[in-house]
């Protein structure tokens, strides 16, 4: 960066000057138009972890139930000349609990399986030669089971299951930029009526020092009896009118500060911009605006979401390829008239392999749809690139000839001979008004390079805020 400074030898700059820096920072820290903005940075963090912890968390399903079943079976055997009937009145009672979670490393689930249930079972029994009886079952069923399966080809390390988050990472990030860019706009819009009320505070300063200089000079005119002083008094009766002039539109910009910020006191810190003009100048304007540039930063994000979307939906296109691997026991105790007992333990590892070979017609065209805008959003940002790099080339040459402005109207103010015509005029030998153009003709230099040196503060205002570099440490 180039740092062009010019040293300004008419203003200065009070011990206890409020600047534009102190200003900035209490804006930051205390308006509540930031505290606001802060609130939905918050909603969109809170919406980012939600969805972390959401896909990673512990699913944990418990279920129960209770019942009667009843049977009336009738059955025929011809054969032999039997018959008999069955009725059966059966209670159920089970309880069940599912345990799962998915793992955001690699997009494999877990699955833990218990259930536990007691069915009492009661039959009666009859054939030819009536009632037999009655049988009763109770048993005790325990299914245990534990699985874990990891995607292969299709949601691989979670590309599809894990779009929402990602995508919320990206909106957090967006919001976050959004954020800076709403402060900096905020900033940009009081610095300039900052900026503006130190112009009208240099503007009084300039013609209350010629008002002063005018009366020191009617004074000794009316000392010396001239006749030419009511030249003068007509002459610094305008200076008074621009005066009041000056004052009221300082009063009115006063009132714009300070419903900016109260706490500022005018009397004793008063607001001022430094005595040097300084302002750094970017050499490689396009390469800083691709890596500093909040615009063109979130359009940069447009096109991570918009990846994001393409590399989820081509992921979606692949066959379902699973491996998992499960183990399961199961427990059956039996009494009373069943007098059982049996245990099974299976384990299991397994590929499992799925495509349909019509294809996902919906998946195609969405990811048509997101090839097609990612052009759209390349292009914007191109777009968005010259623009701004344009606006900063032109404020860019702006400054420099406001720089050149400058120097010209110091070079003016340290040569202009102030008291020549009027040294002639009391010795005789020239005239009032001569005089009087001479003190006009200065201060005119003196307001010039006032109104030089304030567009140049505001020229360096807009050029730091086209290069986002309003906010401190930003």
């Amino acid at each position: 960066m180039r740092l062009l400074l010019i040293v300004n030898l008419f203003i200065s700059t009070s011990v206890y000057a409020y600047t534009q820096q102190s200003f900035v920072e209490q804006l930051l820290s205390t308006h509540e138009f930031f505290e606001k903005e802060m609130i939905n940075l918050k909603i969109k963090k809170l919406e980012m972890e939600g969805d972390q912890a959401n896909y990673g968390n512990w699913s944990w399903d418990i279920g129960a139930e209770i019942g009667h079943i009843h049977k009336d079976k009738q059955k025929y055997d011809y054969t032999s000349g039997t018959d008999y009937s069955r009725d059966t009145h059966q209670q159920v009672r089970k309880i069940s609990s599912d345990l799962s979670k998915k793992f955001f490393s690699n997009g494999s689930e877990l699955t833990l399986s218990f259930d536990r249930s007691l069915p009492v079972k009661g039959e009666q029994m009859h054939d030819k030669n009536g009632y037999q009886k009655d049988k009763n079952t109770t048993e005790y069923l325990t299914d245990t089971s534990i699985s874990w399966t990891l995607p292969l080809l299709k949601n691989k390390a979670g590309i599809v299951d894990q779009k929402t988050y990602d995508l919320a990472v990206l909106d957090y990030e967006d919001e976050k930029l959004i954020l800076k860019e709403s402060q900096e706009d905020f900033i940009e819009d009081k610095v300039f009526e900052f900026i503006d009320w130190v112009g009208f505070k240099w503007q009084i300063d300039t013609v209350n020092k010629a008002v002063n200089k005018l009366e020191s000079i009617r004074q000794k005119m009316a000392i010396d009896q001239l006749t030419d002083a009511k030249v003068l008094v007509r002459f610094i009766d305008k200076k008074k009118r621009l005066l009041l002039s000056l004052q009221s539109k300082l009063k009115a910009q006063t009132g714009l500060l300070l419903a900016s910020d109260q706490s500022i006191d005018f009397l004793k810190d008063m607001p001022e911009l430094p005595a040097i003009f300084y302002v750094d100048l970017v050499d490689d304007i396009e390469r800083y605006c691709r890596s500093n540039i909040r615009d063109l930063q979130r359009i940069d994000l447009e096109l991570q979401k918009n990846g994001r979307y393409i590399e989820t939906y081509q992921n979606a296109q692949l066959a379902d390829f699973d491996f998992t691997i499960s183990a399961a026991k199961d427990n059956n105790k039996g009494n009373y008239t069943s007098y059982s007992k049996s245990s099974e333990t299976n384990v299991e590892a397994k590929l499992v392999f799925s495509y349909p070979l019509s294809g996902d017609i919906s998946n195609q065209v969405y990811l048509d749809k997101y090839r097609f805008k990612r052009r759209q959003i390349e292009l914007k940002y191109e777009n968005k690139l010259k623009d701004v790099v344009s606006a900063i080339y032109k404020l860019d040459t702006d400054i420099k000839q406001g720089l050149i402005q400058l120097k010209l109207a110091e070079q003016q103010i340290q040569q202009n001979k102030i008291n020549n015509e009027l040294n002639l005029y009391y010795a005789g030998q020239g005239d009032v008004r001569f005089a009087i153009i001479e003190q006009e003709d200065y201060q005119q230099i003196q307001l010039e390079k006032n109104e030089i040196l304030i567009e140049l503060y505001k020229n360096k205002l807009k050029y730091n805020s086209l290069l986002d570099r309003l906010l401190p440490h930003s």
